[in-house]
């Protein structure tokens, strides 16, 4: 049996195939929220991204913006009239490894929306329509220029950002890795983990984000699927 039929079936033995009950991955129609979520999520608690989206919600809500509906350019804009040390503020003081004096993460965020909004992808709409092809993906300069961001290399944030702008994808972090590990019985790589997860929703006939989601919940101990009603 390959790797990715052990996938498969470990898969239909603990998630089945039926994703309409597996919760939705959470999607932004804002480039700017998807942007922070994105860089804020790796290698940290999730709760916190969600304080930190939040808390620039709010302070958005405050001048009188709809930051639902916020552009990479309205972040920039934002940031312009708050400063970086603003931004911080106005979202957390995270940084972007344990290094000392390791840049934050609210840095990148900055330097992503700019690079952003530079090359034209500032809606959700713009980023549908130039790289939810897989080629466009890997050659877009936007994406050169971000993984060259400190804390980016992995590409881990920006595939996670197009996902959370409605592109299929599938983001690899630890509890992805860790279950595809278990899955195959061997230590496998985020890449390698990425494409098998992406192979077994082919066979499954389920969205990669929906399956890369409730693989997700399940290993990190949240629920799956949505509550039966009574």
């Amino acid at each position: 049996m390959s790797d990715g039929d052990r996938l498969v079936e470990q898969i239909r033995k603990e998630l089945g195939s039926d994703q309409e009950v597996w919760i939705a991955p959470t999607g932004y129609d804002s480039v700017a929220l998807a942007i922070i979520d994105s860089v804020f999520s790796i290698g940290t608690h999730y709760s916190g991204v969600v304080n930190a989206v939040n808390r620039y919600r709010a302070a958005r809500r405050e001048e009188g913006a709809e930051p639902d509906a916020d552009s990479a350019a309205d972040l920039v804009e934002a940031v312009g009239r708050w400063g970086v040390d603003g931004l911080v503020e106005r979202t957390n003081k995270w940084r972007t490894s344990t290094r000392a004096g390791a840049p934050l993460k609210a840095e990148v965020v900055h330097q992503v929306a700019r690079i952003l909004a530079g090359h034209g992808l500032g809606t959700v709409e713009a980023v549908r329509a130039g790289l939810t092809d897989p080629q466009a993906q890997q050659a877009a300069a936007a994406r050169k220029e971000w993984l060259a961001l400190p804390g980016q290399a992995s590409g881990l944030a920006w595939g996670y950002f197009l996902m959370l702008c409605g592109v299929p994808g599938v983001k690899a972090d630890r509890m992805v890795v860790r279950y595809v590990t278990r899955a195959v019985g061997a230590s496998v790589e985020a890449k390698e983990a990425s494409a098998l997860v992406a192979a077994a929703a082919d066979v499954l006939g389920v969205s990669s984000t929906r399956l890369d989601h409730a693989i997700w919940r399940l290993e990190s101990g949240r629920p799956v699927e949505y509550a039966a009603a009574p």
